[in-house]
């Protein structure tokens, strides 16, 4: 039996092709790989990461929130859910400066994020160290029967920072208030003493 022709030709030019490499990328691979992250998406994975590292208030822990020119207090009860004075009057935000210019506040309960107002703020329970907290579940019940009453408001004697460190030591203290009259006595004591210096007779020489 004749063995099977070989097409040398047709040998000869399959030898000479070579592969095909398709080099265009897919469209899903378009997007994600070429496409940069933009930045308020990096900005946003950041403020998450920050937001997560920071320490979760534990009930009873006092929030000291950064405003502009002072600072406003939250007692922290549950959920992310806070316990602060604020003006009575819905025209006003919740816990703005306007309770200075008040003789009234109301106590409100509010979500965490919508008393920050965007500020940033931490877990300041800085009087442990002077008096002895009350147990927590004394806390949260004075806190909670709090809520929604009306009381007297005074920046010198019962601010927001009166309010919480009584809630949880039983004791309305506000160091705020006692720095701002040291440092007021101090310029005091430095004017009267500049001024009795003025008016002091000077001795004559002679």
């Amino acid at each position: 039996m004749a063995a099977p022709q070989v097409h040398l030709e047709n040998l000869q030019y399959r030898l000479k092709e070579k592969p095909v490499i398709n080099l265009e990328i897919p469209p899903s691979k378009k997007k994600t790989e070429l496409i940069p992250t933009p930045k308020l998406e990096i900005e946003g994975k950041l403020k998450h990461q920050a937001a997560k590292d920071k320490p979760r208030p534990r009930p009873g822990d006092l929030i000291e929130i950064f405003r502009i020119g002072y600072e406003h207090w939250a007692i922290y009860v549950e959920d992310d859910c806070v316990v602060h004075l604020a003006p009575p009057s819905e025209e006003f935000e919740v816990g703005s400066i306007t309770s200075i210019f008040s003789n009234r506040a109301v106590v409100k309960y509010s979500r965490l994020e919508d008393v920050l107002h965007g500020c940033s703020w931490k877990i300041n329970n800085k009087l442990d160290g002077t008096y002895l907290p009350l147990p927590v579940d004394k806390i949260i019940q004075r806190t909670k029967n709090m809520i929604n009453k009306i009381v007297q408001y005074s920046l010198i004697e019962g601010n927001c920072e009166h309010f919480v460190n009584d809630l949880r030591y039983g004791v309305p203290r506000s160091q705020q208030v006692e720095h701002a009259l040291a440092e007021g006595a101090k310029a005091a004591g430095a004017v009267i003493s500049a001024v009795v210096d003025s008016i002091r007779p000077k001795s004559i020489t002679a």
